[in-house]
């Protein structure tokens, strides 16, 4: 026998075989952690790509529908709604407790007559470590899963509109999502001849939500108007 063979012996050799097993399981593992980054990436992109067009269509809907909040008069001086960041921190599941019971209520309108909505249930969620609960509300009856969440929050008055923001959904058994980045204004911050539901106070969130439509001023505003 050699003396390169007599080096060769069988403990060195299974030390070099698991030297290579542990090589190659880190190998598949960083593989597959780069994978899962690079699919959390593309979903992210996705997320905002899809955030974008909504903001974009929303845009031309005002600037050029005929179902547009905007005067006529006013039609050609806008040119686009405000918004926060698209934020993911913003964007929470909430847990749905439902009514146990049919309970309609009035609910207040700027300059209107109150109008008539159903007491869905409540959401719980947190924002952050924040623990959140809002009431929801379904305007028609043959319609359960669709929910109406008027809201207001540490910036109403300040960066976003003082008579709150709403946020259109849908829920799926207990599950519903609160995507706080379509919070959007009633249609009576861009035109008064709109009545629109006031949130009732049970609705004002504890936290600041620095997402979605942001208080409108029209383009030539001086500052502090």
């Amino acid at each position: 026998m050699s003396e390169s063979e007599l080096n060769e012996s069988p403990t060195t050799g299974g030390l070099n075989t698991r030297r290579n097993s542990t090589f190659v399981i880190v190998g598949v593992g960083t593989v597959l952690l780069i994978a899962l980054l690079f699919q959390w990436v593309l979903s992210d992109d996705s997320y905002l790509l899809d955030e974008a067009k909504w903001r974009s269509n929303r845009n031309e809907m005002f600037k050029n529908s005929p179902e547009s909040p905007i005067p006529d008069s006013l039609r050609a001086s806008f040119d686009s709604l405000q918004w926060f960041p698209v934020s993911r921190f913003f964007r929470v599941t909430a847990d749905f407790e439902p009514n146990p019971k049919f309970e309609r209520i009035e609910m207040p309108r700027s300059l209107s007559t109150p109008e008539s909505y159903i007491v869905a249930g409540w959401l719980r969620f947190k924002v952050g470590a924040v623990e959140c609960k809002l009431t929801a509300y379904q305007s028609n009856p043959k319609d359960s899963k669709t929910l109406f969440v008027p809201f207001r929050d540490l910036t109403s008055g300040s960066t976003t509109y003082g008579g709150g923001r709403y946020i259109d959904t849908r829920r799926a058994d207990r599950k519903v999502p609160l995507d706080f980045n379509r919070a959007y204004n009633p249609y009576c911050v861009y035109n008064y001849g709109y009545a629109c539901p006031v949130p009732p106070e049970e609705n004002r969130l504890p936290v600041a939500i620095e997402a979605g439509e942001k208080a409108f001023v029209w383009p030539g505003t001086p500052k502090g108007m």
